[in-house]
C-alpha cells in the first residue's frame, strides 16, 4: 500500500515556523490502529488523515498519542491539501469532521476555515498557578474542561518568559495552561504549556485558538482579530471571530512531500 504525504508548516510566513502538520488523503478509510501507528511514526502534533472528492473530505486528527476531535491548524492543513494537490480548480470545501463540518475557503496567499468556539468558563472558586508559572501570576484565570486553564497575563513578555515548574504543574487539578495576553504587534498572544505531552495536552494546543478568540472578541470588543503564537516556531493568524463560529486565514507552507509504504 502506499500513501501520499505532505508536510507542511501552518500559522508560519516560511517553513521552520508554526505549527507542522502531516497530511496524508486515503482512498479509504483504515483501522484506527492504524492511523494511530502512521501518526506515531510521523511524531507531529497533527497527522491528518482525508478521504472524499468532488469537494467534500471526511476529516480526522490524530496525534502521536491519540484522536482529536478538534484542531485549528488541522483543519487549515487538510482545506490547503485540497486547494494545491487534490482539486486545484477549486475555492471551497467542505470538511466534515469529529466536532462537526468545517467550511475552508481559498485566497491567493492563505487559506480561510469556519471553525467553532469553544469559549472559557470563569472558575467559582481561586486556584494559585504561581507555582507552576515559574513565579508568574496571572492577571485572570479560567476553565475550559477538565483538563485545562486559561491564564491571562500582563503582557507579551509575561508570556515568553513563562518557565514551567513540572512538579507544581502535574500536582494542579488541571495540568495544562492555555496562556494569553495582549500582543505587541498583534491582538493578542497564545500559548499552551503543559506538565506531560499526552491526549489531552495535545487536543489543547489544536484547538487553542477556538478557546481564545471568542474571549479576546469580548475583551477587545471587536470581531477583527490578530494572534501572534508565542514560542520557539512562533507563527500567527487572523480571524473574525463571531458569537458561536470565527473564520481563521493563516499562511500555510509546503515544507515535504512523499510517500509511505505500508
Amino acid at each position: 500500500m502506499q500513501i501520499p504525504i505532505c508536510h507542511l508548516d501552518v500559522f508560519a510566513d516560511r517553513v521552520f515556523r508554526g505549527v507542522p502538520a502531516v497530511v496524508c488523503p486515503l482512498d479509504s478509510w483504515l483501522p484506527d490502529d492504524m492511523l494511530a501507528d502512521i501518526a506515531g511514526e510521523h511524531a507531529k502534533a497533527e497527522t491528518v488523515f482525508m478521504v472524499g472528492a468532488t469537494g467534500v473530505y471526511q476529516v480526522r486528527w490524530f496525534s502521536r498519542a491519540s484522536e482529536v476531535p478538534l484542531s485549528a491548524p488541522g483543519a487549515l492543513a487538510a482545506a490547503h491539501t485540497v486547494f494545491h494537490y487534490l482539486e486545484p480548480q477549486l475555492r471551497r470545501v467542505q470538511l466534515l469532521t469529529p466536532s462537526g463540518m468545517i467550511m475552508g475557503q481559498r485566497e491567493t496567499t492563505s487559506v480561510l476555515v469556519d471553525l467553532p468556539l469553544r469559549p472559557p468558563v470563569k472558575m467559582l472558586g481561586k486556584v494559585d498557578l504561581a507555582p507552576a508559572l515559574g513565579g508568574i501570576v496571572p492577571e485572570t484565570v479560567m476553565m475550559l474542561d477538565s483538563s485545562c486553564y486559561v491564564a491571562v497575563l500582563e503582557n507579551e513578555d509575561a508570556v515568553a518568559r513563562v518557565r514551567i515548574d513540572r512538579t507544581a504543574m502535574e500536582a494542579l487539578e488541571r495540568p495544562v495552561v492555555v496562556l494569553t495576553s495582549p500582543g505587541d504587534q498583534s491582538d493578542f498572544t497564545a500559548r499552551v504549556v503543559a506538565a506531560k505531552w499526552g491526549p489531552a495536552a495535545l487536543a489543547v494546543r489544536s484547538s487553542a485558538l477556538c478557546t481564545l478568540l471568542p474571549y479576546w472578541r469580548q475583551r477587545l470588543d471587536r470581531e477583527d482579530l490578530t494572534v501572534r503564537v508565542v514560542g520557539q516556531r512562533g507563527g500567527g493568524a487572523w480571524a473574525n471571530a463571531g458569537r458561536e463560529r470565527a473564520i481563521v486565514a493563516a499562511l500555510v507552507q509546503r515544507y515535504m512531500e512523499g510517500i509511505i509504504y505500508l
